[in-house]
């Protein structure tokens, strides 16, 4: 279904779809609270036509729905962003960590954008090592001075604060109090009885050439943020996509991975977001005192393994509007994207919610490029 406001989105939701040579693709909006588009163009897996139910991974768009857990437990009282992390997660107090605020994990500036030990793939799927391996080891940097994205780590850090909080996993969190009451088709760790829904990954066999990095060098801990060492190559971690995803391994997707493992519909992705802003099926899942405090910009400034920007802005655990780089419909904007093009955000500004998701990965920002193309498009007639 689509209102007709939106058709100039929807055509050019088609026309980017158009350019996968495979795979399929989702897009929804909700507006005030109610469904105002919901579209999807080719194929689940080969001869199986992409359907509303239709899930799929959407990579980091799973820290956006990590970081709205996060801020509905400050929002109960239950959490502190000022207070140490140690308080809630004593194991986690040492090494030159002690002092290490919550309100640092959620900004990227903890310090733990990678394990510092080399882990294999069981190791990062296991559910406790990455955990373990973040409590005791020393911080990348001193914490609360830089900021570094935290690809895989920002998952196991959220999540373990939310256990620590609230006795349940991350998964079991967004199951019982985010995605189960709006009846949004949303899961970190997907259940076995899913998996016939899922859209596996499939690229176009490109790779991004990485040359040999030193240890210990820049390049080697952004790498490393997204490999765990041995645990991925980079060369399918990174932009640069090859075939035999480790995204389509049932372990990995069975894994609470709250950095980069969720699988959804696009419709409830767009759902979710809704709810933050909008009275949606009777549930609103944050208040706008803590969406505005969650929409502070805390970083806009160098990634401390980066020489040259632009930088996304962020706030409480979202990405924020960033003009130029990482747009939203408007400055009212707050989600976060992931490989491959997916998108989810929420427009408090226009009481929106928002997600575009895709199976299909290239090499390269062609996804990324074309998903900012919707999304402007989206802003320009939001504003007309």
């Amino acid at each position: 279904m689509s209102d007709s406001r939106f058709d100039s989105v929807v055509g050019l939701f088609y026309e980017v779809a158009a350019e996968n040579s495979g795979g399929g693709a989702a897009m929804a909006i909700y507006a005030d609270g109610q469904q105002a588009v919901s579209v999807f163009t080719g194929e689940q897996s080969p001869g199986v036509p992409w359907n509303a139910n239709t899930h799929s991974v959407v990579f980091s768009c799973t820290k956006g729905l990590a970081a709205i857990a996060a801020n509905q437990l400050i929002e109960k009282g239950l959490l502190d962003p000022y207070a140490k992390v140690g308080e809630y997660w004593p194991e986690f107090a040492c090494n030159g960590k002690e002092d290490t605020l919550v309100k640092w994990v959620l900004e990227h500036k903890a310090g733990l954008s990678a394990v510092r030990r080399d882990l294999t793939f069981e190791q990062l799927v296991d559910g406790h090592t990455v955990v373990e391996e973040l409590a005791a080891q020393a911080p990348l940097w001193q914490p609360g001075t830089a900021n570094a994205y935290h690809a895989l780590t920002f998952g196991n850090l959220v999540g373990e604060l939310v256990r620590r909080v609230t006795g349940k996993t991350i998964g079991q969190y967004l199951r019982d109090e985010i995605s189960g009451p709006l009846n949004a088709s949303a899961f970190i760790g997907l259940p076995e009885n899913e998996f016939k829904n899922l859209a596996p990954l499939i690229t176009d066999g490109s790779r991004l050439p990485l040359p040999p990095s030193e240890v210990g060098s820049n390049q080697y801990w952004m790498e490393k943020a997204m490999t765990s060492g041995g645990a991925m190559s980079a060369e399918v971690a990174l932009p640069g996509i090859a075939e035999g995803h480790y995204f389509n391994d049932p372990r990995l997707i069975k894994a609470e991975l709250a950095g980069a493992g969720g699988v959804m519909t696009a419709d409830a992705l767009a759902k979710i977001y809704s709810a933050c802003v909008a009275d949606t099926d009777g549930m609103r899942l944050l208040q706008d005192d803590t969406i505005r405090d969650a929409m502070v910009c805390e970083v806009d400034e160098r990634e401390i393994w980066l020489s040259e920007g632009p930088w996304i802005r962020r706030g409480r655990g979202f990405m924020l509007h960033t003009p130029g780089w990482r747009e939203w419909s408007s400055d009212g904007g707050f989600g976060h994207d992931g490989l491959g093009g997916q998108a989810g955000f929420a427009d408090v500004k226009h009481r929106i919610g928002f997600a575009y998701t895709s199976s299909f990965l290239r090499g390269g920002l062609t996804e990324q490029d074309n998903q900012q193309r919707i999304i402007r498009e989206l802003g320009r007639v939001l504003e007309n």
